[in-house]
């Protein structure tokens, strides 16, 4: 039986006439063009539902076919015989089908319809064109089409269709019927015969137990059922019988029933080198039926078809592993009987069928479309067959003694393989078929040569499955090889390579071994131990301490001594490198913190730390230093060091020095262990995924040295706006006489220090040094402090800036020692107060009010502002119009503060800006400084708790900020009472008390601690004219001015004279203008209808003049008695003729003040006595 499954067969049959037609060639062809089957939904009762996407038809005359031959007693498949048997005529009207037709079709159909297990059907074509009306036309094929049902669908079953087909009108939707009518006669006919065949072979399953079963035939029978199924192109249901199959083979194996088989193995002269996979190179099924095939031919047989059905399927990967499985297994069994077999047997049919394979699988996998990731199993699959076909290759090699016998070589010879074995290798050269095989067999250098493109064969494949460490392994086998050659530079480049591919994937065993072997041929080629040299014998420490070495320092007996001599070599090497080399996470050592609470050194800047590091190595090793690197916010480092060491096998504690005095907690960032230039460094800085994981940072605590050099941070203690602004610096230097302080600062993104600008404050300022990136203080004292002034850019875009301060200071005392001091400090940049200002003029008098408002949710206090006028300005007097009681004002988030200032400037002008000098603190401030000037008394007078000084002060403001309760009353009398403070018997609790004794004391809040000044640039407000509306109640309207008391009282009602003045003053116009001078203007009187009728010029238009008075009279009448607002009136400047500006008239600024704004008349209800004549009408009696 080949490879090739049977097709299913459908015959045709016609009239003869019809057959020798050019009508029947075209019907024929077009016919063949809809094949092969697509889509076919086949239904079987003992089954789930199967798809076929495509069968294969094949379309034969009905009369090649022969039903009297002998039908053969061995089981075929059920697609050995049509499946379905079609009759195609034409009929064009009923006599015709009376005469001749149907006689035809009745003769075919006796002969089609006892064959068993098949369908029929007839097909009765009509021509679309023929010139026949349409009606009639429709009326006849019905009509035969009808009596064709009625003669021939007896078993109520219709198998007659119709085809309306025409060679000028070949449309495949015409096809439609008859090929859904072909593929339901197909599968039908296919059901019912697999269905036999099944319950066939279900009854000799079921004989399995009884006398004269035999396997051999249960096999020919169930493989029809694959066979079957694979023709009608469903291989998963076909290769399910033949692992039932197997299943079965291997039951009757355990039981050791083999009578059906012959031997183990016949081997044939070819056998060693034929394709595994193939069919045809033996009859195999001839030798089934024969009960005479060896159990070796029968798995070859059953996995071929196997393989086969996998690759219609295009499970290419399954097909390789299937096959490695197979040789290995077939190998084990064969070992058994090597002894008679031809000397090398097994290792040359491994080989040869492992290529074999590979070749067979690219070829069935050529057509196919396989995804990026079946593509790359694939690949790996064949990868394995390679490097098993490889394995073999180290047999033969250490057999003809061109491998030597150890590893890696020797890793693929088998159990049963001995010296006694090499001597059989001539004859097998002459024994072997595959040629390729034995003619390199006594060759060594072909051999060489045929090992090595086998070889990179299987690394390819790996390569491009990406199984990399499958490929670096074989990789190591030809390095070895290399070795053994005496190619000992390209073997040393390999083996050097290799680990860094090993070492990701934990492969440590084996990377032991490739660097062991590197090293040892880094000897024997009695190359410089240089830094290549150095890195190799790391990466073996590396290994060696992670697979504890004992077993893979294969050539060497004392792996101890090995490593102490390795040791000492790398302290030389290292000595000898000519650039610092890091070395990064290497196992041999770590470092570790054992007390997270630093100490402080007490006598010097600095602190202490304690860790213990420890060494996996087997011998002592020596160290230059010793480093741990911690990490604090924004991104702040601290530098903790011991000297040269050295570090016995196991753990080792050691106290690290840090000469910076940087305070707080902090996280382990790195460590590093120096030996001369090579460095060996670990990171322990967590990524976010590791913070979230759980896997937190080892903290460390760092006490606040009080004695140490410090730097602090403030605003200037005046603020002036318009200038260049400025930082405090004040620097302390504690405990340290300091012989230089470099200071750098540095700030957000567009801040730039100016250094070169630097002030000194203070009377014993220190010298300085200036650069453009810093400055540096010289000479300073053991416990000055200094402070400078320093410049910088604009930074009125940041509310606050948090500033780094970077010092390099070195003390007199350690010249050799450069201290870091690394701090941040947070800033304030923008005003503590916001400032409205609203303007009135009034006259030659401008009365300016000031709120201040808090910009933050603190507190400030405001001790005093003055507004302040230039020099040049004579003649014009400032006063404040409030008397500030009390003295300090306090502005909280709720409650401004508002401050009042009169300018007269009747005898002087003021064109330059005004200043307005505030004088303030925060309350924060305020308070804490008082707690330290407490806290400084009660030290001064025992100066054993200076220690404590800082955590008094602490635990005092924290008090405070938990509990507001005591700000009223410190705001009213100065008193600090301070809340929630626990008072211990302690010495803490002794200050405590002291402390909060003096801050209980009623106190005047200016008599202690720094106050600020903030001077604000006030612009003088400018109108080009201010007007004085003023309404007047005249006594008569002949009246020229107000009468001082009036006589007569004003009746609701009654018209009253009144006279409106409008006077206009230029004096707080613009300098440009002060040569105007008349501007024209506008007044209106308000319409107050409810109180108020305006008799006269309610508005009108009039030339305004410097300190002149325009004036027009009008009558009043008031609505109703009461006391009434007099109507205002708006005065309002119209647009200067003649002048634009932006294609817009000008319109000079105008401001009125309203008199008589405050004022209100008394007009009273309208009272007395009216008389009335009334007519009575005329007496008619007299």
């Amino acid at each position: 039986m080949t490879s090739q499954a049977q097709r299913v067969v459908i015959t045709y049959a016609a009239p003869l006439v019809f057959l020798s037609t050019d009508h029947w060639k075209q019907i024929h062809a077009s016919l063949v063009s809809q094949l092969p089957l697509r889509n076919l939904h086949w239904k079987s009762p003992s089954r789930p539902i199967r798809t076929i996407q495509e069968l294969d038809v094949k379309l034969v005359p009905l009369e090649t076919l022969r039903e009297d031959q002998t039908a053969s007693q061995i089981p075929q498949t059920v697609l050995g015989k049509p499946l379905l048997n079609i009759y195609i005529f034409i009929c064009e009207d009923s006599e015709a089908y009376k005469a001749t037709t149907r006689k035809q079709i009745k003769e075919w159909h006796a002969s089609v319809s006892q064959r068993k297990n098949q369908e029929w059907l007839l097909v009765h074509v009509v021509r679309p064109d023929q010139s026949v009306a349409q009606g009639r036309l429709f009326q006849m094929k019905t009509s035969v089409l009808d009596k064709v049902k009625a003669d021939f669908n007896t078993d109520k079953k219709d198998r007659c269709v119709q085809l309306v087909w025409s060679a000028e009108r070949d449309n495949p939707a015409v096809w439609a019927d008859l090929t859904a009518r072909i593929k339901e006669g197909v599968l039908s006919a296919f059901d019912i015969a697999l269905t036999q065949r099944e319950e066939e072979v279900r009854r000799s399953e079921g004989q399995k137990q009884m006398p004269g079963w035999n396997f051999c035939t249960f096999f020919i029978l169930k493989e029809s059922l694959a066979s079957s199924l694979e023709g009608m192109n469903m291989p998963e249901d076909a290769l399910q019988q033949y692992h039932e199959l197997e299943t079965t083979f291997f039951q009757v194996l355990s039981e050791k029933n083999l009578s059906w088989f012959g031997p183990l193995i016949t081997p044939s002269s070819s056998d060693d080198s034929a394709p595994l996979l193939s069919v045809a190179k033996k009859p195999y099924r001839d030798l089934i039926l024969a009960n005479t095939i060896s159990v070796f031919d029968f798995r070859v047989y059953l996995l071929a078809r196997q393989c086969a059905l996998l690759s219609k399927i295009g499970d290419m990967e399954e097909i390789c592993r299937k096959t490695v499985t197979f040789l290995t297994t077939i190998a084990r069994t064969l070992r058994g009987v090597e002894d008679t077999l031809p000397p090398f047997f097994i290792e040359a049919w491994i080989y040869s069928s492992a290529l074999s394979v590979v070749d067979q699988c690219d070829e069935w996998a050529r057509p196919l479309q396989l995804s990026k990731s079946a593509s790359s199993t694939f690949s790996a699959a064949k990868g394995e067959l390679v490097e098993l076909a490889r394995s073999q290759l180290d047999i033969f090699g250490e057999a003809a003694g061109h491998l030597p016998n150890k590893p890696p070589f020797s890793l693929a010879l088998p159990e049963s393989y001995n010296a006694s074995k090499a001597s059989q290798i001539t004859e097998a050269s002459q024994t072997i078929s595959r040629t390729d095989l034995s003619a390199v067999i006594l060759d060594r250098e072909a051999f060489y040569e045929l090992y090595v493109v086998v070889t990179n064969r299987a690394i390819e494949l790996y390569a491009s499955a990406g199984r990399r460490k499958f490929a670096l392994k074989l990789h190591g086998s030809l390095a070895a090889l290399d070795v053994h050659r005496g190619r000992l530079s390209s073997a040393l480049q390999t083996y050097t390579s290799l680990p860094a591919h090993y070492s990701p994937h934990g492969w440590t065993s084996l990377e032991a071994f490739m660097l062991n072997r590197a090293l040892d041929i880094h000897a024997s080629a009695e190359k410089v131990k240089d830094r290549e040299w150095i890195h190799i014998l790391l990466h073996f420490l590396r290994a060696y301490v992670d697979d504890t070495g004992m077993d893979l320092l294969l050539t060497h007996d004392d792996s101890q001594a090995y490593v102490a001599q390795l040791v000492s070599a790398l302290k030389d090497a290292a000595h000898a490198l000519d650039a610092d080399t890091p070395y990064p996470d290497h196992p041999a050592l770590s470092v570790s913190i054992s007390e997270h609470d630093a100490h402080l050194a007490e006598v010097r800047d600095g602190s202490l730390l304690k860790v213990v590091v420890y060494n996996r190595l087997p011998c002592e090793l020596s160290v230059d230093e010793v480093e741990v690197q911690l990490a604090g916010r924004e991104n702040s480092r601290l530098l903790f060091a011991h000297a040269a060491s050295r570090l016995a096998p196991g753990p080792n504690e050691l106290t690290l020095f840090c000469p910076s005095s940087s305070g707080g907690t902090y996280t382990l960032f790195s460590t590093q262990i120096s030996i001369a230039r090579l460095h060996f460094q670990w990171k322990h800085a967590k990524t976010a995924k590791q913070l979230r994981a759980g896997n937190m940072p080892a903290l460390v605590r760092i006490p606040k040295d009080l004695k140490a050099l410090d730097v602090k941070l403030k605003q200037p203690p005046r603020i002036e706006l318009g200038t260049s602004s400025k930082v405090m610096v004040i620097l302390s230097t504690g405990r340290n006489d300091v012989a230089t302080a470099k200071v750098t600062l540095g700030a957000p993104s567009g801040i730039h220090f100016k250094y070169q600008d630097v002030e000194m404050n203070g009377d014993d300022a220190p010298p300085i040094r200036k650069d453009d990136n810093f400055v540096t203080f010289l000479d300073l004292k053991q416990g000055q402090t200094v402070i400078a002034a320093i410049p910088h850019s604009d930074a009125s875009a940041y509310h606050f800036m948090r500033i780094n301060i970077a010092v390099e200071y070195v003390t007199v005392s350690e010249p050799e020692v450069t201290r870091t001091l690394r701090l941040s400090r947070v800033v304030a940049t923008s005003l503590p107060v916001a400032i409205n200002v609203e303007d009135f003029f009034r006259g030659t008098r401008l009365f300016t009010r000031f709120t201040l408002s808090t910009t933050s949710h603190q507190h400030v206090r405001i001790r005093s502002t003055c507004l302040l006028l230039p020099d040049e300005a004579d003649g014009v007097e400032i006063t404040s119009c409030i008397a500030q009681k009390p003295s300090v004002v306090t502005i909280t988030p709720a409650q401004p503060g508002r401050f009042l200032f009169q300018m007269d400037a009747s005898r002087g002008q003021v064109r330059d800006a005004l200043k307005l000098q505030i004088s303030y603190r925060m309350l924060r401030e305020e308070v804490e400084s008082l707690i330290e000037l407490a806290v400084g008394e009660v030290v001064s007078e025992k100066p054993s708790l200076e220690s404590l000084r800082q955590d008094l002060v602490d635990r005092l403001v924290q008090a405070l900020e938990t509990n507001a309760s005591w700000v009223g009353l410190y705001g009213v009398t100065g008193e600090l009472s301070v809340p929630g403070i626990i008072l211990g018997d302690d010495e803490m609790g002794t200050a405590l008390r002291q402390v909060t004794e003096i801050l209980n004391k009623r106190r005047s809040t200016t008599s202690f601690g720094e106050w600020r000044e903030i001077v604000i640039p006030v612009d003088v407000p400018q109108m080009h004219i201010l007007a004085a509306a003023r309404l007047q109640i005249m006594e008569n309207p002949f009246s020229l001015e107000k009468s001082k008391k009036r006589s007569r009282p004003l009746y609701a009602g009654q018209p009253i004279s009144a006279l409106l003045t409008v006077h206009t003053s230029f004096h707080w116009s613009p300098p440009e203008d002060t040569k105007v001078d008349s501007y024209l203007m506008r007044y209106d009187i308000e319409d107050l209808t409810h109180d108020w009728l305006v008799s006269g010029r309610k508005r009108g238009d009039f030339v305004a003049k410097d300190d002149e008075t325009f004036s027009v009279p009008i009558t009043l009448i008031a609505l109703h008695h009461g006391a009434l607002p007099l109507p205002k009136i708006g005065v309002t400047a119209l647009p200067i003729p003649g002048e634009h500006r932006m294609r817009s008239s000008v319109v000079p600024g105008c401001e009125t003040h309203q008199v008589h704004g405050a004022e209100k008349v008394l007009v009273l209800p309208r009272g007395g006595r009216s008389t009335f004549v009334v007519n009575m009408g005329v007496n008619t009696s007299m």
